[in-house]
């Protein structure tokens, strides 16, 4: 059974009101970070880009939505509410128990590429190169991801609107003549 703190400090299992909302946490990083760096080794080439964001929250309020667990019976449920009780009627409201930690790291950007220089006079160089976009995140987070829009009158929540960054692969050839 869910419980909740009102204002007075008191303890409740009744849906809380407005006036017992207090704040919980801060969508706002305590630090964002990046790091490039191109290394070269022979004719082989290396840039990566690591970027991140420490210290902020996320209200997950998707997975508060779906936090119902009367639906179990018919349809689809996060793993996280099988641990709840089947006669919570309020296990879907929005609490600080769905307030997770939005840190993250992400290899954003990966490009390996090899220079060949042919004997030729007409080819100078060719490069072959492969990049990738979007390769991982190392987070706690427990919804799609925990890059969720900072800015704006909700910052700092994930509410069932926000489509997850695609991983796109690219291979290519440049020539230089």
């Amino acid at each position: 059974m869910s419980t909740y703190q009102k204002a007075d400090g008191s303890i409740t299992a009744t849906q809380p009101l407005t006036t017992d909302a207090r704040l919980s946490g801060n969508a706002q990083p305590q630090l964002i970070y990046g790091w490039t760096n191109n290394f070269y080794y022979k004719g082989f080439d290396l840039n990566i880009l690591v970027r991140g964001v420490l210290g902020n929250k996320i209200l997950n309020a998707t997975l508060a939505g779906l936090n119902d667990p009367v639906d179990a019976k018919l349809q689809n449920i996060p793993t996280f509410t099988l641990g709840e009780s089947h006669s919570d009627i309020n296990a879907y409201l929005i609490s600080d128990r769905f307030l997770e930690s939005g840190s993250y790291l992400r290899l954003d950007n990966a490009t390996l590429g090899y220079t060949y220089k042919p004997h030729t006079t007409s080819i100078k160089s060719l490069r072959f190169y492969a990049t990738a976009n979007n390769l991982f995140v190392i987070t706690k987070y427990r919804g799609i991801d925990p890059e969720v829009n900072l800015g704006g009158l909700t910052p700092g929540i994930d509410n069932q609107n926000f489509y997850p960054k695609t991983r796109t692969f690219i291979l290519g050839v440049t020539a230089n003549f």
